[in-house]
């Protein structure tokens, strides 16, 4: 028997067994992909980018830790934006921009009563195209329904944040960070769970392979949209106040398509963001050839997606030759989508906050002794849907978890 099984080798999991691991707890971790991360997947075809997480946010951002105990290089990414509609890039002193700026800051600073997003964007912009263009914006930064997405959540967590404004690249691949939180650790691959059976002394895990695992503690850090979708199966059902919480935390949507080329034809920029199919733009430093990152979120990265790769990448290629004057096409080398909603194991990017969703998140925190739950899902701070809110979840059930097991001894001395 383990003291601790968890499930899911995102850096959830991998933080929790690492201090579990050095607190001399038995501890083994099992994950359905091949491969440790989660939604951290950093590709090398043409030296590293980020398919799934891409900045760490913040100077003070946790994560830093393990950069500095590996020495990793990093990059800051700077904080100059363009836009673009129909193609025509604008001038940074265009009404239009001016005006997204204006309707940015009001949002993020909006202290009223409840309202969506999107209601907040027509009450307060007539125009269409600043509606659209910080639209995008802000389903980008959440990957959300702008419909579900809750204002008074949103600005709340924009006045909470302390990890700073600047985001910044790991030079050599986001997946470095892992590193150290892995040695020592039993970690099983391409190992799915499709049951927890749980009492109060004991939890079997139940593997797709048939093979039964038993563990004092399990940890659970699925993505929430997996939890929704019933995968694993608890036996007891979870308590109804638990599985309300799951199904009050909405998943967003993220696509990212990155193209290669032979050589590299735009102008230099930080990022740009455009009313077009694929919503935004940025130039990945890292690769070893140019490198275009194409990002989308939200609804409209439900349009992308439904197009295919090999279309999004044949409508992404005309929409750059219209954007640079060029044809990008003649310079092209590889393209890859990645859809995370599509994505068997994640089912969506990441969370973001509906009007009851903060009180979810605590729920779903909330330790159920011998069940604990981890994940950008259950932080309760500003740092939702961040690799270092993840990070502090994995370490703070693994406190939960050592302070549960010392009570015990202690019942039983």
């Amino acid at each position: 028997m383990y003291d601790v099984i968890i499930i899911g080798a995102g850096i959830a999991g991998l933080a929790a067994a690492h201090a579990l691991h050095a607190a001399g707890c038995n501890v083994l971790v099992v994950e359905a992909r091949q491969r440790i991360g989660g939604r951290i997947w950093t590709d090398r075809s043409y030296g590293p980018v980020e398919f799934g997480a891409e900045f760490i946010h913040g100077h003070r951002a946790a994560t830093w830790e393990l950069v500095q105990r590996t020495g990793l290089s990093t990059s800051r990414w700077g904080r100059d934006r363009r836009f673009a509609l129909d193609g025509q890039m604008l001038t940074d002193t265009d009404p239009v921009v001016q005006a997204v700026y204006q309707l940015y800051r009001q949002i993020c600073q909006y202290r009223g009563p409840e309202v969506s997003v999107a209601d907040l964007i027509a009450r307060l912009s007539p125009s269409p195209h600043v509606q659209t263009l910080i639209g995008r914006w802000l389903a980008n930064l959440e990957g959300a329904d702008l419909t579900r997405l809750s204002a008074t959540a949103l600005s709340r967590e924009r006045r909470l944040s302390t990890m700073g404004e600047d985001n910044f690249h790991i030079d050599g691949g986001y997946d470095q960070l892992l590193d150290p939180l892995c040695a020592g650790i039993a970690i099983e691959l391409g190992v799915a769970v499709t049951n927890v059976v749980w009492s109060a002394n004991r939890v079997d895990v139940i593997l797709a392979d048939k093979r039964r695992l038993q563990a004092r503690r399990v940890v659970i850090t699925v993505p929430v949209s997996l939890l929704q979708a019933g995968q694993p199966r608890f036996d007891p059902p979870l308590p109804a106040d638990k599985q309300a919480a799951i199904h009050a935390i909405p998943m967003g949507h993220v696509t990212k398509l990155v193209l290669w080329f032979d050589r590299q034809f735009w102008s230099s920029f930080t990022v740009l963001s455009t009313n077009n199919t694929i919503a935004t733009w940025w130039p990945v430093t890292s690769a070893h050839v140019p490198t275009l990152m194409g990002y989308t979120g939200g609804q409209q990265a439900v349009v992308v997606s439904e197009l295919g790769e090999a279309r999004a990448i044949t409508v992404a290629l005309e929409e750059l030759s219209t954007l640079f004057q060029v044809d990008a096409a003649a310079y092209y080398r590889n393209g890859r989508l990645i859809d995370w909603s599509s994505d068997p194991w994640s089912r969506g990017a990441y969370t973001y906050s509906a009007a009851t969703t903060p009180a979810a998140r605590a729920v779903l925190a909330t330790p159920l002794d011998p069940l604990f739950f981890a994940g950008e899902a259950t932080v309760t701070g500003a740092e939702i849907a961040t690799v270092h809110g993840a990070f502090e979840s994995g370490r703070r059930v693994a406190r939960q978890i050592l302070l549960a097991r010392q009570a015990q001894i202690q019942t039983y001395l």
